[in-house]
């Protein structure tokens, strides 16, 4: 590195370094005095600097190099170059003259004014000096010389810069160079106004719009301003005269804006990944340039001169990377014309440098670094326009899709709180609208859920439209209907909407306060009544669950309408309109919470069975039981069936206890002693719809040993009905394998005589209803003499239940009764005393026989 450094500094001097020879003295008698070039010779400085200055000039003895006519640039030396030249006065008038010895930007420049071996003169000045201490108050470095008529002046100046080393060694009268100093002024005003004009609207831009690119504007605006302030000397004369430590070398400033701009070109253009490469490289490069420099100025003259050389391959390469994006638009254009402009000022400052141009050609390269500047802030200007459009049309397609957004949004919170099919409120808008109501107020409110039972018909015959329309008519009628009661007004849902759909076949709807007990009758009375449409009868069977509700439901985490929905489970054909009942929920739930522990009973042992006698009105014997189940509770007590037997069907733990009961009952068989005694079992529909019923109750029965003659079942009317071929298929089944069939609770259901006319039956039990007060009625003892005798003409044996009274026993004996069973002979009985019961002579039949 240190040898291309070398090299790169031996070609500059030889093109700089002329051969030698002896200039003459130049004579002031017929210069004009408008700055011509005088001749000149260097000595590189052997001394070591110090900050006060040489007291003497070099010896005639030392090896002076004379320099080529208008040469400008006469080394890199850190210990500083001498540079010499004569004028002499051949007039017979003294003149007063001003040699320009240097640039503005020289660190340390000492001159001494030889008149004809008089006294010397001596001027010390330089950037790093007071501004004051400089004989003339002007940017650049110049000397007053005064020659007499006919005397000869020697003027040799040390000249030591932190960077490249320039001598102008001009001659200029006073006059001349004031006039040629205020129009290079102005011109240089001109440039700084339009650089200090740009600078200000980037600072507006970048506080206003935020704009990164606004900064980046100043990151390029900013050096070069403050390299050619530098350069020209006004900073230093305008700005700080009296702090020489603020001046910094122009070279540095141009490191400073080569990696700025080519930064704030990166971030413009968008190149690609190798030209990416190039353009970090370029900054990285002036980058550490200038840190080393910083860091060794020893060695910073030698780096000005890497730092010309960087300067032309940087907007070489710039302008490279701008012709391959040219066809890109504006934006590359502008910055390729900018960087042909920084080339050209470098060009026109080199010819400068060199001599080979003697015209104002710092202020032509002064213009064209602004042109270049301006050409960058054009562009980023343009590209700040095209991100302000693209930024535009990216807010407008922002703004699109927030609005389908919110669009999209609220159809979805329509979605979600409406009914798709009726447009109305749904449960969810329900259960918000009656929260916020009662946390907004202290009134209480009622919650009526309506369900139109023959919707699912009406939906099988009607089409989906004409049930739609149909059924928010009906919806627009109970509207009204509550509407013209002033008494009980209808709470608002949403807007308009006084009712809601919970689902296809529910309507529902919350009244202001407590409902009386009439608006209940007179809803059921409303609801009955046949509902018409354009010549359609619609008979809805509608239920209606009503519950109150106040802020106290507010903390429970069940939903405000799930009292009303309760309460719609309890509704029936006979009682349309039914309110919750607190009291008659906790029956049901500790009912429920019997049937869930059932299971568990079972297996503890808490379940056990009494057993009712039989008897047979003709022989006064027991020849039959029915077991009944009783629950013995560790906390309750003795339960009795009543209270958990509906729940156990409903949830389907009857089965296990059904087949629980089969087992009980026939090792009970087991322990008597009489084998001719049949033990009865009541059955369920559900049983029934078990599959392979048949084969769990001869499992049992074989797994005990009992013989399947032994065991009467008993199945209710209802449950027979459920499904009567397959209960048919059943029982006759059950019946083939030996298991006796009765039929319980006959006379109270719908089909009775075709059920004795089709099922596979053995015994027939007349309920308790038609021998209650028998004696006092004689409808009803025709009634029951009727079945008695259709009874035997099917060869069934006819049962009576509930018998409580010896007359009934009596009347039934008379009339041809078979068997009777109730609390005129005994009560449940537990198991043991039922044996005791039992235990009286009987005949000696084998098993066998009583199966026959």
């Amino acid at each position: 590195m240190k040898s291309l450094l070398n090299l790169f500094l031996l070609l500059i001097q030889l093109l700089l370094v002329a051969p030698a020879w002896a200039g003459t003295p130049f004579d002031v008698a017929n210069a004009k005095g408008q700055g011509e070039w005088l001749d000149m010779e260097t000595l590189a400085s052997s001394q070591p600097p110090i900050a006060a200055g040489p007291e003497r000039p070099p010896n005639d003895n030392a090896a002076w190099q004379a320099q080529r006519h208008g040469v400008r640039t006469i080394g890199f030396e850190y210990k500083g170059v001498w540079a010499r030249t004569t004028l002499k006065n051949s007039s017979d008038t003294p003149v007063l003259g001003w040699v320009l010895v240097t640039e503005p930007y020289t660190d340390y420049v000492d001159c001494f004014v030889d008149s004809d071996g008089s006294a010397v003169d001596t001027y010390r000045m330089g950037d790093r000096r007071p501004f004051e201490a400089r004989p003339i108050k002007y940017p650049a470095m110049a000397v007053p010389v005064n020659l007499y008529p006919g005397s000869t002046v020697t003027l040799q100046c040390l000249l030591r810069n932190n960077g490249s080393t320039a001598a102008t060694f001009q001659y200029w009268a006073p006059e001349s160079y004031a006039i040629q100093e205020r129009a290079t002024a102005f011109s240089r005003a001109l440039c700084y106004g339009a650089l200090i004009f740009t600078l200000l609207v980037s600072i507006v831009l970048a506080l206003i719009n935020g704009n990164p690119l606004s900064f980046l504007m100043l990151a390029e605006i900013l050096p070069v301003l403050a390299a050619t302030a530098s350069r020209e000397g006004d900073a230093y004369q305008l700005l700080w005269p009296t702090h020489p430590e603020f001046n910094m070398p122009p070279y540095m400033w141009i490191l400073i804006g080569i990696a700025a701009a080519t930064m704030v070109f990166r971030l413009i253009i968008q190149p690609t990944r190798r030209e990416d490469q190039l353009i970090k490289a370029l900054a990285l490069s002036s980058v550490l340039i200038l840190a080393f420099a910083w860091l060794f100025p020893l060695h910073a003259p030698k780096i000005s001169a890497l730092v010309q050389g960087i300067s032309v391959i940087y907007p070489i390469a710039l302008i490279w990377i701008c012709a391959r994006h040219w066809h890109e638009g504006a934006v590359a254009r502008l910055l390729c014309l900018g960087m042909a402009v920084q080339m050209v000022a470098l060009l026109i400052n080199a010819v400068g440098v060199l001599g080979l141009y003697h015209g104002q050609f710092g202020v032509a390269s002064m213009y064209a670094c602004v042109i270049k500047a301006l050409t960058l802030a054009a562009a980023l200007f343009y590209r700040m326009k095209e991100d302000r459009r693209e930024r535009a049309r990216a807010q407008a397609e922002h703004t699109m899709e927030l609005e389908r957004r919110l669009a999209y949004e609220a159809q979805l919170r329509d979605v979600v709180s409406h009914h798709p099919r009726y447009g109305m409120p749904n449960q969810a808008m329900l259960e918000e609208s009656v929260r916020s109501r009662l946390e907004q107020a202290d009134e209480g409110l009622s919650i009526w859920i309506v369900k139109l039972n023959r919707f699912g018909f009406l939906e099988s015959i009607l089409p989906p439209d004409t049930l739609t329309q149909v059924v928010k008519i009906y919806a627009e009628e109970l509207r009204h209907w509550f509407t013209a009661r002033v008494q009980t007004p209808l709470m608002s849902i949403e807007g308009e909407h006084l009712l809601a759909a919970l689902d296809d076949s529910t309507l529902a709807f919350v009244t202001i306060c407590e409902p009386p007990e009439t608006l209940m009758s007179d809803l059921e009375s409303f609801l009955v009544r046949r509902f018409e449409w354009q010549g359609l009868f619609v008979a809805w069977d509608p239920h209606v669950g009503v519950a109150s509700v106040s802020k106290t439901h507010l903390a429970q985490s069940v939903g405000v309408s799930d009292e009303a929905r309760i309460a719609l489970q309890w509704c029936s054909a006979h009682r349309r309109v039914v309110p919750f009942d607190a009291e008659r929920m906790k029956r049901e739930q500790l009912a429920y919470g019997l049937t869930l522990d059932l299971e568990g009973a079972i297996d503890r042992g808490e379940l056990l069975l009494h057993y009712q006698p039989k008897v047979t009105l003709e022989t006064r014997r027991t020849d039959s039981l029915e077991a009944l189940v009783r629950w013995r509770h560790p906390e309750r007590g003795m339960i009795p069936p009543g209270a958990f037997i509906a729940e156990a069907e409903a949830t389907g733990a009857i089965n296990r206890l059904t087949m629980w009961a089969i087992a009980e009952a026939a090792r009970f068989l087991l322990t008597l002693p009489d084998p001719q005694v049949r033990v009865s079992v009541n059955i369920t529909a559900f049983d029934l719809a078990t599959p392979r019923f048949v084969d769990k109750v001869l499992e049992t029965l074989r797994h005990v040993g009992c013989p399947p003659c032994r065991l009467i079942l008993e199945v209710t009317e209802s449950a027979a009905l459920s499904d009567r071929e397959r209960a048919t298929q059943i029982l006759s089944r059950l019946r083939s394998e030996g298991v006796k069939i009765a039929l319980d609770d006959f006379g109270t259901g719908y089909s009775s005589l075709g059920i004795l006319q089709e099922m596979p039956l053995d015994e027939m039990k007349v309920d308790r209803s038609f021998v209650t007060d028998i004696e006092d009625f004689g409808r009803k003892q025709a009634v029951l003499q009727a079945m008695i005798e259709v009874g035997h003409r099917l060869g069934l044996t006819v049962t009576i239940e509930g018998v409580e009274h010896g007359t009934s026993v009596d009347w039934l004996a008379d009339h041809g009764c078979d068997v009777v069973q109730g609390y005129f002979f005994s009560r449940p009985l537990e198991a043991d005393a039922a044996r005791n019961w039992l235990a009286r002579p009987v005949e000696s039949e084998s098993v066998a026989a009583a199966c026959g």
